[in-house]
């Protein structure tokens, strides 16, 4: 039972700071949907009421009058239920304090001979300090710029170039949009008389208002979804302030003059996955800008059907993008956690450097997998489903054609029976054949 206590204690811990940022940011937001709420049901509950009135004793427009009713009462007991909940966690939790630390195994080197010399040892000792030239120029630097990315995502519209090309594509895909929204009146009006494919209009005019609308707030969109993650990234820190992976491979770093050759090799491996990890980050915020600057065009592809999927795909991969940076945090404070595991007090240096090293090493290796994993969970959601779509569309095309195929022969052959029965009967002298 003391256990399980020790292990609820240590899995709360902290919840307290988590919880205050994450409602800093929530509370607001929850009382505007509240007041929007009680607006919109009002409204609805209006026309339900006066299509009540007016029904007239006909059933069909009693029922529907009721449906109003009951939907826009439901909606609003799950948003003032929704804002009830976000209220009762704010104080469900209290900081118990402490944190969980991982004890794993250190790596004690074993002492060599060193007699001898020669040309071996004169070449080991110039190989041993040109890693540690590498590693004491370049760690620091390194290092101070992952954790320089790792804190947050810097929001679109706060870079004037960003947001001023964002302008320029907003206007050349308004520009489009018009024309597009111009012809499909030019279809809707000549569907009849042409023989096109008429469009619903109830459903096209919400469509068109969504498209325009999301092209016109994409990147306020894309700053709020950034915010999010930025809020949430600070919430783990802010749980975990006192545990950091960068200062403890700082520390090790440091220590590198007195470190053996092994130990500067995983240090030298480090380093070029942390300039690998470094380009990805790189990588990331000029692909964030792309897609923000790019967003209106996006937004605009998903009013033409054959780029409906692309746009959905796109939207999936930007928001994945914006949230991988939370997933390293996570994976860097549960990585911190082994590190205290290794820290030895009184010890100079505090942490074993071998062991510090290979933690460091499968920690940016986990970063780097982190963007494939997200996309390929990514891919597998949407595949079964394009998939049954793209087969029925297949199925549903071969059965036109064939639906059109039939209605070719059977009318070839009433044109031949017409064409049989309408040839001139031979006369003789016995009367019509």
């Amino acid at each position: 039972m003391d256990a399980f206590v020790a292990l609820i204690s240590n899995g709360v811990a902290n919840f307290a700071v988590v919880n205050a940022d994450v409602q800093n940011y929530l509370r607001p937001i929850m009382f505007s949907l509240v007041g929007l709420a009680g607006v919109v049901s009002a409204f609805f509950i209006v026309q339900g009421g006066i299509e009540y009135m007016t029904s007239s004793g006909k059933p069909e427009k009693l029922e529907h009058a009721k449906k109003i009713l009951r939907n826009a009462l439901i909606g609003l007991v799950m948003v003032i239920g929704a804002a009830t909940l976000t209220a009762i966690l704010t104080s469900a939790y209290q900081d118990s304090g402490g944190t969980s630390i991982e004890n794993i195994p250190s790596l004690t080197p074993v002492e060599t001979d060193t007699g001898g010399g020669g040309i071996t040892e004169v070449l080991i000792n110039s190989i041993i300090g040109l890693f540690k030239h590498i590693i004491t120029t370049a760690a620091s630097p390194f290092i101070s710029a992952l954790d320089y990315f790792t804190h947050s995502t810097p929001l679109m519209a706060d870079n004037p170039s960003v947001f001023k090309l964002w302008l320029t594509m907003l206007g050349i895909a308004n520009a489009l949009f018009v024309v597009g929204v111009a012809l499909l009146g030019f279809q809707v009006m000549s569907a009849s008389s042409l023989g096109l494919e008429e469009m619903e209009f109830k459903q096209l005019l919400p469509k068109l208002v969504f498209t325009f609308l999301l092209m016109n707030m994409s990147i306020f969109a894309i700053d709020a979804i950034i915010s999010l993650s930025n809020v949430m990234i600070s919430a783990v820190e802010s749980a975990y302030s006192s545990l950091s992976v960068w200062d403890a491979l700082t520390g090790v770093a440091d220590t590198a003059g007195g470190q053996g050759f092994v130990a500067l090799l995983i240090m030298v491996v480090f380093l070029i996955l942390a300039a690998i990890l470094l380009v990805y980050y790189v990588m990331r915020i000029v692909t964030l800008y792309i897609g923000a600057v790019l967003s209106p065009i996006v937004a605009l592809l998903q009013i033409i059907p054959g780029f409906k999927d692309f746009t959905t795909t796109a939207i999936k991969v930007y928001i994945s993008n914006i949230f991988v940076l939370f997933v390293h945090v996570v994976i860097l404070t549960l990585a911190a956690t082994l590190f205290d595991g290794l820290r030895t007090e009184g010890a100079d240096p505090p942490y074993d450097p071998v062991m510090a090293m290979i933690v460091g090493v499968a920690t940016l290796i986990a970063l780097l997998k982190t963007q494939g994993v997200m996309m390929q969970i990514s891919y597998v959601s949407v595949g079964p489903r394009a998939l049954r779509r793209l087969g029925s569309e297949f199925m549903h095309g071969v059965g036109y054609l064939s639906s059109r195929k039939g209605s070719s022969r059977q009318l070839a052959g009433e044109e031949a029976t017409t064409t049989k029965s309408s040839k001139p009967k031979k006369v003789t002298k016995e009367g019509y054949k």
